[in-house]
């Protein structure tokens, strides 16, 4: 080609063609060596550091083979986030929950920081760190989506707490703790998750069940005359028949649930006098904060604050 002296190589861009095959169980995957050394420094020492010849070293049509440990599904979609650009994009686009866990896991243990901090991004809006963020999370108040929700759980915790995303687990404790201790405790996965996670879910669960009277606690406040209420008598005789309905104390495994506005406007319709219902939204939602405040700490794990500098951090990383 004419000209050739004058073409300068980009360095950045200039991939060699060597080809090296990953096994995940019986899983395998052929890929370009060169690409997986440019995005993660696990892979550039793995590959580039010398290995002695040994005839116990597997290869496959002439070329080597990797053996990783870890689940062929999170190597599987942690391979496509690295060579497919279309696979894995940033928010607003969706992924599956499932994917972004696993691409977490892995650009965690084989240092890929952009793919760790596009997971995380992926994974926040589930499992926020403010009550107004809670709130406004779909499906919170919804037993069909409960057993998503614990199962999600389930495959949080353990991943959160290796790559230190500690923000993440209040919110997955709490989903899953909304199971009864039996269930939470035959669950197939509670023997995969060690003796530190079993005791924080096993204190967080007591806990936050022991929570529920508090934020209902408004129901107890006895109105008299000359305060704000209208009727006493009225207001009185409803908040104990509240007090006692069996359908509300089958909300405690999930007290952040309770009193949303249709309960509120039953209330109004039932006689409650606005006074009344005024001053118990604003005891109930400051029991509610109180309890949201208190929740990391419920299962062993620093207080929002410092949750919320670890967030920050992570999501600085470039």
């Amino acid at each position: 080609m004419a000209g050739n002296m004058s073409l300068q190589k980009a360095e950045e861009l200039w991939f060699s063609p060597d080809i090296v095959i990953l096994r995940a169980d019986t899983r395998i995957f052929r890929v370009f060596a060169a690409i997986l050394k440019a995005q993660s420094s696990v892979f550039a020492d793995m590959f580039t550091l010398p290995h002695p010849p040994s005839a116990d070293m597997e290869s496959m049509d002439g070329f080597p083979v990797v053996e990783l440990h870890d689940k062929p599904e999170d190597v599987e979609v942690f391979l496509k986030a690295i060579f497919d650009s279309s696979f894995f994009m940033p928010l607003p686009a969706e992924i599956e929950y499932s994917h972004a866990l696993g691409i977490l896991r892995l650009a965690h243990k084989y240092d890929v920081p952009y793919l760790r901090r596009r997971a995380l991004e992926h994974l926040n809006p589930h499992l926020p760190t403010n009550l107004t963020a809670y709130d406004d999370r779909k499906g919170n108040n919804m037993v069909s989506f409960s057993a998503r929700r614990v199962s999600r759980a389930l495959a949080t915790i353990p991943t959160a707490t290796e790559v230190g995303a500690l923000w993440l687990l209040p919110v997955a404790y709490y989903d899953l703790c909304k199971q009864s201790a039996e269930q939470l405790i035959f669950n197939a996965s509670w023997k995969d998750f060690g003796e530190k996670i079993q005791r924080a879910c096993l204190i967080g669960h007591s806990a936050q069940r022991n929570h529920f009277h508090k934020i209902c606690r408004f129901l107890s406040v006895v109105k008299t005359t000359g305060g704000s209420c209208a009727d006493p008598t009225k207001c009185n005789e409803l908040c104990h028949r509240y007090a006692l309905n069996p359908g509300l104390w089958g909300f405690s495994a999930n007290p952040l649930a309770v009193w949303g506005e249709g309960i509120w406007r039953n209330l109004a319709d039932g006689g409650m006098c606005d006074g009344c219902v005024v001053e118990n939204k604003a005891l109930h939602a400051a029991a509610r904060q109180e309890f949201w405040d208190q929740l990391p700490q419920m299962f062993g794990l620093p207080g929002w604050a410092e949750l919320e500098e670890m967030k920050r951090v992570a999501l600085s990383v470039r």
